[in-house]
């Protein structure tokens, strides 16, 4: 059964994967672009606007999408999913527009405090707020259903549209980072019937089956979830508010950037796993018990640490190449913020499933009150050291929080289901990344950098990890069959499309 449950989790994640290859990908493409064309004064007006959106959408979703996710397979038990589904379809609705309302009263009776070239990104934030949280809770869904492939697909193909209608009228337009906003709402809404027609395969949208009683259920459980949810916003985005106040908008613009590029890395490898982890450990819960949900979160401790620990070792290595080969020249002095971003999201990841067990006995006061602490933490530190030191520090600050929160997990989730390390494998893996560094930094010392240099250097690594992971027995005899049948299915997969 445990095999089978890994296989599953192991499955969904890699059908999760394109939902953050995309993003990192595109990635590729719009930073040096809009690195080249737009402002750093303009970014920095971009990154404030969306931080305070970002805080809004925490506000009005982050409770609901924990309910989502939570609740599915105990409403499908008792046959109650067309109440389910209308009450997440209006509820979400409802809450939307009215943050974006509430957000646009605080930006006109602020509207002196800012500058004025940031007023015109304002309605175009406030529309992308409403159609991207709503496709965005569509996709949770989907997630808490387990159905990965309508997870994928809405996430793509929004995120593809807003990408290229964002390059458009960026390089085209000249609009600079009003385009980005642009993008975003036009690739929401036109996603927007796709999302609906998914939710009404799960059950039905019909106002008449929304039920009050299980809204209130979501609230119960979700709201403690909120401070959570706006701790963690002050986790990831409070350090670009200090920064913009007691540095320069175009120091944030340089922070946000790199900070930027480091997130969608990490979250290329860290996203897919963390999507299907949620869902698998609660259908195991309510299905399987305890005892074996325990033994899946320690397994998927260890696959999420294979992917994870090796990039932060890669990026330590290569960030300086990275930066140059990807940005313009007046982004590129921040590439050490790139691996110390990397170790924080991966810390914030691990954090995540040591948290599962206070999840799963709906304990979310005290994931409250841990990232509350955190939070708290970074913050003092922040206006502290970010003045006297710059916005280097910050990078620093949000990796030690980060540590605090996933320690105050581990120790206050024992007495619900306790998360047991897997240390010996741990051990396997951080000695093969560091090997694999030794190469990479060795190979690379001389060649030119350019994009082809950088793709051999991250060839290399890949191939001397795995062989090293393998060597000192990382690897299982198990988990090298299902690598070996998931490359076999996209090799015939090719092939016939070939």
């Amino acid at each position: 059964m445990l095999k089978k449950i890994l296989r599953t989790a192991g499955t969904d994640a890699l059908k999760y994967f394109p939902v953050r290859l995309v993003p990192a990908l595109t990635a590729l493409v719009t930073v040096p672009v809009f690195s080249r064309l737009i402002a750093r004064a303009d970014y920095g007006d971009f990154y404030l606007v969306n931080s305070a959106v970002s805080l809004t959408a925490t506000f009005a979703t982050a409770w609901l999408n924990a309910s989502i996710v939570r609740f599915y397979w105990a409403e499908e038990k008792e046959g109650r999913l067309d109440e389910y589904v209308s009450t997440v379809v209006w509820l979400s609705f409802a809450v939307l527009l009215a943050g974006a309302a509430v957000l646009g009263v605080v930006f006109l009776v602020l509207r002196d405090s800012f500058p004025q070239t940031l007023s015109r990104l304002v309605p175009v934030a406030l529309a992308g707020l409403v159609m991207g949280q709503f496709v965005g809770i569509m996709q949770q869904l989907l997630r808490a259903a387990n159905k990965p492939s309508k997870y994928a697909i809405l996430s793509v193909i929004s995120n593809l549209i807003a990408t290229a209608l964002g390059v458009f009228f960026v390089a085209v337009s000249h609009w600079g980072s009003l385009g980005i906003l642009v993008g975003v709402v036009v690739g929401n809404a036109f996603m927007l019937p796709l999302a609906l027609r998914y939710a009404r395969a799960e059950g039905s949208i019909s106002v008449r089956h929304f039920r009050a009683n299980t809204a209130r259920e979501f609230a119960v459980y979700g709201i403690p979830m909120i401070p959570a949810a706006i701790s963690s916003w002050v986790l990831v985005l409070s350090d670009r508010y200090i920064i913009g106040l007691t540095q320069s908008v175009s120091d944030l613009g340089l922070y946000g950037t790199a900070y930027g590029l480091g997130d969608k890395l990490m979250g290329l490898v860290t996203a897919p796993l963390l999507i299907a982890i949620g869902p698998v450990l609660i259908q195991t819960f309510e299905r399987e018990g305890p005892k074996l949900a325990q033994q899946v979160q320690t397994q998927l401790t260890r696959y999420y640490a294979m992917v994870t620990v090796p990039l932060v070792f890669g990026l330590i290595v290569l960030s300086k190449n990275f930066m140059q080969v990807f940005v313009g020249p007046l982004y590129r002095s921040a590439y050490g913020v790139l691996p110390i971003v990397a170790a924080g999201v991966m810390l914030y990841g691990v954090s995540q499933i040591a948290s599962n067990g206070l999840a799963l006995h709906k304990k979310t006061v005290i994931i409250m009150q841990n990232t509350l602490i955190a939070a708290a933490v970074q913050v003092s530190l922040n206006l502290v050291l970010v003045p006297r030191y710059g916005y280097p520090v910050a990078a620093w600050t949000t990796l030690f929080s980060y540590a605090l929160i996933l320690l105050l997990a581990w120790i206050r989730s024992r007495p619900y289901l306790a998360w047991r390390l897997p240390v010996a494998d741990l051990v396997r893996i951080a000695a093969a990344s560091c090997v694999m560094a030794v190469v990479v930094a060795v190979a690379g010392r001389a060649l030119p950098v350019n994009f082809g240099t950088l793709l051999a250097e991250i060839l290399l690594g890949v191939i001397a990890y795995a062989f090293t992971l393998w060597a000192v027995r990382g690897l299982r005899a198990d988990e090298i069959d299902f690598a070996r049948e998931i490359a076999a299915s996209i090799g015939r997969r090719l092939h016939l499309r070939g």
